[in-house]
């Protein structure tokens, strides 16, 4: 059972991060559970255990960026690890608050894990990320163009008839190379879309929202729910959309399809965000993506209530602000610059 902190003055630097390393592994793997969920709130009022915590994550996105670099790729190659761990310092900044060896032990625990991940693909597969408040264009061999959003990633898999790619987390916009030949999919969560040639957005969801928005500027693409482990065509829900046109799939099922403004279809590659009844859990995950301190809903109450509003990028820090005049909510700002979202009715 995991500790919820260290009522020592003396902390022990390496129970924090062991601890640190075990609650970051769990909730990579799934949501916390209730009884988790408030055992972690609890072991992340220590500041010393949010600090060890913080220190992972920012190791944790500079693998991800470093993964689909060329470095990353000669990483994967039998023996430069060694240099790799040699050279920690001057890929991450490591504090010298544990010095080398918790930068190593964390890369032991982690970083590992992403470089395999990876090594075992053909030629043909390629990962792609950005970075926090990132907004990236990739072209893929096919000529397919990619959009990434802030903190977000993809895989693709161009070996077998069909061109595959994964939305690992994040935000997508695609404008599919035509080709009848080699069908294109864009697997994401449960949710799969397969297009000709086309211009659509992904979006992959969040923890308390899991829900993947699929929406269509341009051509016509078949959206469908897959089942866990499911092989062969994904037909659950199957659903055609056009030009201005949106659905969510969650838990198996394709909602019904909404009108959109195709003209503002993925706006945010222009900075701009636009949301009309929409979950302010969408809003927070959307918004985290450009800002350095977390946005926190402070309970699954909150999750679902309905938002209409609108922001620019560079007004991410500011969101906040902006929630908290027009919606009943009352915010919390630590002195580490998260910030937690609470139910009006909050006493201070």
């Amino acid at each position: 059972m995991m500790a919820t902190g260290n009522s020592h003055p003396q902390t022990d630097i390496r129970q924090t991060e062991a601890e640190a390393r075990e609650w970051f592994m769990l909730q990579a793997e799934r949501p916390l559970y209730a009884g988790e969920q408030a055992a972690f709130e609890v072991w992340m009022q220590q500041p010393h255990n949010r600090n060890a915590l913080q220190q992972l994550e920012q190791i944790d996105r500079g693998l991800a960026v470093l993964s689909a670099t060329e470095e990353g790729a000669r990483l994967r190659q039998p023996g430069a690890l060694l240099s790799f761990f040699q050279n920690l310092r001057s890929y991450f900044g490591v504090s010298p608050l544990s010095g080398l060896v918790f930068a190593c032990t964390l890369m032991l625990a982690v970083g590992v894990v992403y470089l395999a991940s990876w090594q075992n693909h053909g030629e043909s597969t390629t990962g792609y990320v950005s970075e926090l408040a990132q907004i990236r264009e990739i072209t893929l061999p096919d000529g397919t163009k990619v959009t990434l959003g802030g903190d977000s990633a993809i895989e693709t898999d161009f070996r077998s008839a069909a061109r595959n790619v994964k939305l690992l987390r994040g935000q997508a916009f695609f404008d599919v190379s035509k080709d009848p030949e080699r069908p294109f999919f864009v697997h994401a969560q449960g949710a799969e879309v397969r297009v000709v040639g086309t211009r659509f957005d992904v979006n992959a969801g969040n923890k308390m929202n899991p829900a993947v928005k699929v929406t269509v500027e341009q051509g016509i693409v078949d959206v469908a729910a897959r089942s866990p482990g499911q092989q062969g065509p994904a037909a659950t829900g199957k659903v055609r959309l056009t030009a201005g046109q949106q659905v969510n799939v969650r838990e198996d099922q394709v909602s019904r399809i909404t009108k959109v403004d195709a003209a503002q279809v993925a706006g945010w590659r222009q900075g701009k965000f636009s949301y009309r009844d929409a979950p302010l859990s969408e809003i927070v995950a959307d918004a985290n993506r450009y800002r350095k301190q977390r946005i926190v809903i402070g309970t699954p109450e909150l999750a679902n209530l309905r938002v209409t509003t609108a922001f620019t990028a560079d007004q991410a820090d500011t969101l906040v602000a902006m929630l908290e005049q027009s919606l009943p909510v009352r915010v919390f700002r630590e002195p580490d610059g998260r910030v937690i979202i609470w139910p009006g009715s909050v006493e201070s």
